[in-house]
């Protein structure tokens, strides 16, 4: 039979050379190293005079009444385990590592200790971000797209959103159908990521540009409430003119036009009621059948709900 020191050994040859970080701690209300292995010290960057004996939380990003840190401990306290609990750690080189964490509280010898097993979770997280961001980013053109503008207008609309003032502007090309059905989709194509390119280069620090479908692109953009444009427009006759001015592609000429409703709305504002009026303004714009036109209107509350 296996003597306890064979067996012993063997789970301190584990412990030492696991390529999954382990971290043994003290049981306080301010938990403290007593032993980690080279995977854990390797993982948050440190070595082990750095951390002996000093709080877990340096290496995490959370505060000590973070929500979810008391809801582990108090798990801890009832249960004496959890298990695969996200929680971030901080880098010596300031980088987040996020991570999986399952602890068992033990008892050994009369003394409390919580075990650590921590997976670093960067390469999942990492994958599930570019599956977000893929969901959310226009193919053709690499803005983003419908799926993203709608979120990031619920976002700017939210209720906690009481500063200042909100811009949604709704830019239709004018003549492209023509040029799609004279060239073909592939220079239409082509075309759209031209359009997209000089839009992303013109937008101001803070501006959301979005394809939102088709020819069809919009800009959301913040304003101070105290200083409201007097032409809401203004700002983008000469964008509109940049974007659709002298474009050839593989030699050919490809005239462009724009039709752009704008719509500012003092916060708070409805992100419905506010796409609404743009998308009307637009229409208004492409009705004067001018090649290039822009209308823009300032609302001082905009009302739940579509106007009428």
């Amino acid at each position: 039979m296996t003597s306890r020191e064979v067996i012993y050994e063997a789970l301190v040859d584990v412990f030492e050379r696991s390529p999954v970080a382990i971290c043994i701690a003290t049981c306080e209300y301010v938990s403290r190293y007593v032993m980690v292995n080279p995977a854990y010290l390797q993982l948050i960057g440190k070595g082990w005079e750095e951390i002996a004996g000093q709080p877990l939380v340096l290496d995490t990003v959370r505060a000590l009444d973070d929500p979810n840190r008391l809801r582990r401990r108090h798990m801890l306290e009832t249960a004496g385990h959890f298990q695969l609990e996200e929680v971030d750690l901080l880098h010596a080189s300031g980088r987040i590592v996020p991570t999986l964490i399952s602890t068992q509280r033990r008892v050994i010898n009369g003394e409390p200790v919580d075990i650590e097993i921590i997976i670093d979770n960067s390469e999942r997280k990492a994958f599930e971000r570019s599956i977000l961001e893929a969901a959310f980013t226009d193919v053709m053109t690499g803005l983003p797209n419908r799926a993203a503008f709608d979120s990031r207008l619920g976002a700017m609309t939210a209720p906690e959103r009481t500063e200042g003032a909100l811009g949604l502007a709704f830019l239709d090309l004018n003549g492209f159908k023509t040029i799609n059905d004279r060239y073909g989709h592939r220079m239409g194509d082509a075309l759209l990521r031209v359009v997209a390119d000089r839009l992303r280069t013109s937008m101001r620090s803070g501006d959301f540009v979005a394809r939102l479908g088709g020819d069809e692109f919009g800009v959301l953009f913040d304003l101070p409430a105290e200083a409201p444009p007097a032409d809401p427009a203004a700002r983008f006759r000469p964008l509109a003119q940049d974007i659709c001015r002298d474009i050839r592609i593989e030699g050919h000429a490809l005239p462009i036009g724009a039709a752009v409703g704008v719509a500012v709305a003092t916060r708070p504002a409805d992100g419905e009621s506010l796409l609404h009026l743009a998308d009307s303004l637009m229409y208004a714009a492409k009705a004067t059948g001018r090649p290039i036109e822009v209308f823009g209107q300032h609302v001082s509350l905009m009302a739940t709900g579509p106007l009428r």
